[in-house]
């Protein structure tokens, strides 16, 4: 079943219907909502609230776009607004502009596994700003476009590009701080 006829369903009436949008979404929201509070439990509330503030407003979701990049836009702002409120909005990093991003070879994870290269990308996006961190799990972890991250997060295409390449330079430098044998090129 489609997310339309799952939200034509909701909308005439059938309340447990709703559930099905929950469990495809529920896992990416609480996902994306981490990278941005850095607090699991913070992160599942925000998630809860994210669902009902969708829930309410589901009447006014426009047909023809995405559910997915309309629900990820209500968790994104929920998050940033709860960051507001906190008086927690990360400042922008000091990255040069300019600086190419580089990028790891594959080749060098060849010796460890999966679960160990994931692990310790996601240690260490668990540490940069979150505004980084979202583009980057946006971008990888839900392979969003760049334009949908633009919709998603409110930020100008540029913007967009310019968090993701500086994401990427975080974590290339955490990476050589941590692994200094590691083989990077410039990508």
């Amino acid at each position: 079943m489609t997310d339309a006829e799952i939200i034509d369903r909701v909308l005439s009436g059938d309340q447990q219907a709703y559930g099905l949008l929950v469990a495809a979404y529920q896992r990416k929201a609480l996902s994306l909502a981490e990278r941005l509070m850095q607090n699991v439990h913070e992160a599942e509330d925000l998630v809860q609230d994210s669902f009902v503030k969708a829930y309410t407003s589901l009447a006014s979701f426009r047909r023809g776009s995405s559910f997915a990049t309309w629900f990820y836009r209500i968790v994104y702002t929920t998050c940033l607004n709860a960051l507001q409120k906190q008086k927690r909005m990360p400042l922008s990093q000091s990255l040069d502009e300019d600086t190419a991003p580089s990028w790891i070879e594959p080749a060098v994870f060849d010796e460890l596994s999966n679960e160990t290269v994931e692990q310790v990308l996601r240690e260490e996006m668990s540490l940069m700003p979150p505004l980084y961190a979202a583009v980057m799990e946006l971008f990888y972890g839900e392979e969003c476009s760049y334009e949908q991250i633009a919709k998603i997060t409110g930020m100008p295409l540029g913007t967009v590009k310019t968090r993701l390449n500086r994401g990427r330079m975080l974590l290339r430098t955490a990476l050589l701080k941590r692994c200094p044998d590691l083989e990077l090129t410039n990508a």
